[in-house]
């Protein structure tokens, strides 16, 4: 009922504001002189870039942009019951994970890039669902580990020096003997673990992350992965990590307040250390110890157009346009978020920007998050994998295998053709 009563809300407010300007493709004819309007959804922290990049996109196009101020993932999730109303905006950024869902549910505009040569394999995929290409790749996300560089000289290389580090008194946890704060990962979290997982030749998906009937996170290397998380758990760190609700929290403060030498985190908490006045580092995510490299998730985000634009062409160029050479390298210089486009990237990289390094490195050995819509069952389903072992509850078979059970009926039930 709740849904019934969102949906005809929506509705009324579409016929309210059918003759304004901020419908998806409408001719602001009060404001832009009678010339055709493309509406650019962005965050409220973007926007100072979308204006400094505008002016020549509208003269060569002979077209206004106006800017809306709204939070991404809001923006993703009203799209489809704002597109159909008339009331979604022309072009916006999407997480790559959302673009599969959005794409294959017929809410985003299916482009074809005049080139993509600024573009690897790996930014592309996470555009492209089904041979489609839903966007253009802007931004690049990967985890990687943290040091404070006044408790290590160096960032440790591989697993087993964080493993000594756990023997330096310094780091000894007071309220539990012989527990040890040297190295901290939130594991019990898919999205941190799964790095190690993959290291160990895990997988979520088989074909790159495209065929849901493939489910890799309960064969024999994702199970040594666990039985190694496990010894984390039991040997080196307080019982407080197991909480999944906490150990983000207990792992941030404990960092900050140099009880850490190193902890593994994404290039979005780089601002609180700053600001705490923290002497951190960044580097690649150490070695295993199978002698494989940490596989964490590859994100970020892209530029994509409404299906329900009235623009097609116009939202297109403009997706192309924002994710140039040149533009993609001013959105780094404006926000300091690693280009996907792999010419602004190099150049990015030459900056001497140790957090960048870090990212482009271990971008390096990351693996696109899968963006078709099962995904999203994954991340529920995965929740408990580590958690269940670590806590002694099950075997680390056991945990996998339950997990993976819990995907596959969901997906069964949500997605059976």
């Amino acid at each position: 009922m709740a849904h019934v009563k969102k949906g005809f809300a929506l509705l009324l407010a579409a016929v309210l504001t059918f003759g304004l300007a901020a419908c998806s493709g409408s001719k602001d004819t009060a404001g832009s002189g009678g010339k055709k309007v493309l509406t650019v959804s962005v965050e409220e922290t973007y926007k100072n870039d979308v204006e400094s990049i505008k002016d020549e996109f509208e003269k060569e196009n002979d077209v206004t942009i106006k800017i809306v101020e709204k939070q991404m993932f809001d923006q993703l999730e009203a799209l489809p019951l704002d597109g159909p109303a008339g009331n979604a905006p022309d072009v916006m950024l999407a997480a790559y994970d959302r673009i599969g869902g959005l794409g294959k549910q017929g809410h985003l505009l299916e482009i074809k890039p005049s080139g993509t040569d600024s573009f690897g394999d790996k930014e592309m995929q996470q555009v492209t669902v089904d041979g489609k290409v839903y966007g253009m790749p802007l931004v690049i996300e990967t985890l990687v580990l943290y040091y404070n560089k006044d408790l290590v000289k160096t960032p440790p290389k591989t697993f087993k020096e964080l493993e000594q580090l756990t023997d330096d008194p310094r780091f000894a946890f007071a309220s539990e003997k012989g527990k040890s704060t040297a190295f901290l990962a939130k594991w019990t979290d898919f999205y941190m673990s799964y790095g190690l997982l993959a290291g160990y030749g895990g997988y979520v998906f088989g074909k790159d992350g495209s065929d849901s009937g493939d489910i890799g996170l309960n064969n024999k290397g994702s199970v040594e992965a666990v039985e190694y998380a496990m010894k984390w758990f039991q040997e080196h760190w307080p019982k407080g990590m197991q909480d999944n609700s906490s150990a983000d929290d207990f792992i941030q403060q404990t960092f900050i307040d140099g009880k850490a030498a190193a902890i593994i985190g994404g290039p979005w908490s780089a601002a609180n250390y700053k600001e705490a006045g923290l002497d951190y580092g960044a580097a690649k995510i150490p070695t295993l110890p199978n002698g494989k490299e940490y596989a964490p998730f590859a994100g970020g985000k892209g530029w994509v157009a409404s299906k329900y634009t009235k623009e097609p062409e116009l939202a297109q160029k403009w997706l192309e346009y924002a994710a140039n050479d040149k533009n993609a390298y001013k959105f780094y210089e404006d926000t300091n978020e690693v280009p996907a486009n792999t010419a602004a990237r190099k150049k990015a990289g030459e900056q001497n920007n140790e957090l960048t390094t870090a990212v482009i490195n271990q971008y390096e050995t990351a693996t696109p998050t899968p963006n078709i819509p099962e995904m999203a069952e994954v991340w529920t389903g995965a929740e408990s994998l580590i958690f269940d072992a670590a806590s002694g509850k099950k075997s680390p078979q056991q945990s996998a295998d339950d997990a993976v059970d819990v995907i596959k009926e969901n997906i069964k039930e949500k997605y059976a053709k």
